[in-house]
């Protein structure tokens, strides 16, 4: 049995995870590492890849299994080739589309499969016309539908991505393909190491580190009275990644002497059961405000990767402190502050009372969300400054070492606690 790894872009992570799946069951693992090949042509890429799948099955016993791997495709469970791949001469699996997907792909060396595969291999050669997809070329290779499953009820394959329910943790799965997306690379790293890490202390996926809060209650204020106030809320169902925030908002906090107040759930005053979290910022705001200079709103998937920088210098010369959003908005609601004056109270009233007047708020999303009517109540003020996101609220995406906030909008919950675990431990090295 072969299991090739043929990587396009460094990821070492999945390297790791392919090594181990081949030594626990004595396959032979042939690494090939061509990561200066990531910016070439797909004519390159896939050409090259093909053309190694021939190379080792022709070199292959007659009926032995190839297993190929890329750098987007991890191991999740340890089965035998032979056992998944019992009655057939190959396994092609789609996840995502009608398509399949490329990264988990295993071969039966028979003349039959080497005939397809070379076939293939002269669809990719330099001056033909190669098709959209790198799937399409898999079309002489009967392929399973998504969800299909081998051995003892097993998934093939789970798909992955930022923003894609995490099957991949929940379902009994072989394998684990992760969509291709470039600015996506850290969220793979992530994901393949927090893999290897569970695997190897054979723990449940999604096991994360503890947060150290042990509050139970809906309600904690911490070194109140302070000039500067951030506020946070977060609900029970979101608490994985509302402890990862809460606890790095209050070390943050308790280095810089500021005041946290955190809710672990909306005030019974304010909950009417159908009504969802963010609704509620301004009513905490405005309640808050007449208490401190400053106060700033910090979603819970926010997290301060530089805890060295202080509030304060974004707040000189200003009444607000808001920063461009990533898309078509003017700014985004996840991270704002607002000096104590009558202006930004009555903004806070006004935006209360639009809120008031939609029935379904019963998501982030709705009628727009709470977004919209924070900009409807301030983006006309004659002096209103807008921060870059580089600056703060900094989306995922881009975040560098030297990012002060980082906002994990955008994400599947679980991905996002998973992404906002790997880099609390990167700012920490």
């Amino acid at each position: 049995m072969i299991v090739i790894s043929l990587l396009f872009d460094p990821a070492p992570a999945a390297l790791a995870n392919h090594r181990h799946y081949a030594r626990e069951h004595g396959y032979r693992h042939v690494e090939l590492d061509f990561a200066e090949l990531s910016g070439s042509s797909d004519h390159a890429r896939w050409l090259y890849k093909y053309e190694t799948l021939l190379r080792h099955l022709a070199q292959a016993q007659s009926n032995e299994i190839v297993l190929l791997l890329s750098e987007n495709a991890a191991i999740l469970r340890s089965m035998p080739l032979p056992e998944m791949m019992a009655g057939r001469d190959w396994l092609v699996v789609c996840t995502e589309s009608e398509l399949p997907q490329t990264d988990v792909l295993m071969f039966r060396n028979t003349a039959d499969v080497r005939q397809k595969v070379a076939e293939l291999v002269e669809r990719c050669r330099f001056g033909v016309v190669l098709p959209e997809r790198e799937a399409e070329l898999l079309n002489a290779f009967t392929s399973c539908p998504f969800q299909h499953r081998v051995g003892d009820d097993v998934h093939f394959v789970t798909p992955a991505a930022p923003n894609v329910e995490s099957v991949w943790a929940k379902w009994k799965a072989f394998s684990i393909s992760i969509r291709d997306e470039k600015q996506h690379r850290r969220f793979r790293t992530a994901l393949i190491e927090h893999i290897n890490y569970c695997r190897a202390r054979s723990l449940p996926y999604m096991t994360l580190g503890d947060t150290g809060v042990r509050e139970k209650s809906t309600h904690s204020v911490f070194q109140p009275n302070r000039p500067i106030a951030p506020v946070m809320l977060y609900t029970p169902n979101v608490a994985h990644y509302g402890g990862i925030a809460e606890a790095n908002f209050r070390r943050y906090c308790e280095r810089h002497g500021y005041t946290l107040y955190v809710h672990r759930d909306i005030p019974a005053q304010l909950n009417d059961g159908k009504t969802s979290a963010n609704w509620f910022k301004a009513a905490l705001l405005r309640e808050y405000l007449p208490n401190h200079q400053w106060v700033f709103w910090l979603d819970a998937d926010v997290l301060i990767n530089d805890m060295n920088q202080r509030l304060e210098p974004f707040t000189y010369g200003r009444e607000t402190v808001l920063a461009r959003d990533a898309g078509t908005w003017i700014f985004n609601s996840g991270i704002m502050g607002f000096q104590r004056n009558q202006q930004n109270y009555d903004a806070f009233a006004r935006v209360i009372d639009e809120c008031a007047k939609l029935e379904d708020k019963s998501n982030v999303y709705a009628n727009m969300g709470d977004q919209h009517r924070f900009i409807q109540a301030l983006a006309e003020r004659p002096d209103l400054q807008v921060s870059s996101f580089i600056d703060i609220n900094t989306p995922w995406i881009f975040r560098r070492p030297d990012s002060f906030m980082v906002h994990y909008f955008g994400m599947w919950e679980d991905h996002r606690a998973l992404l906002m675990d790997y880099d609390l431990r990167l700012a920490a090295m």
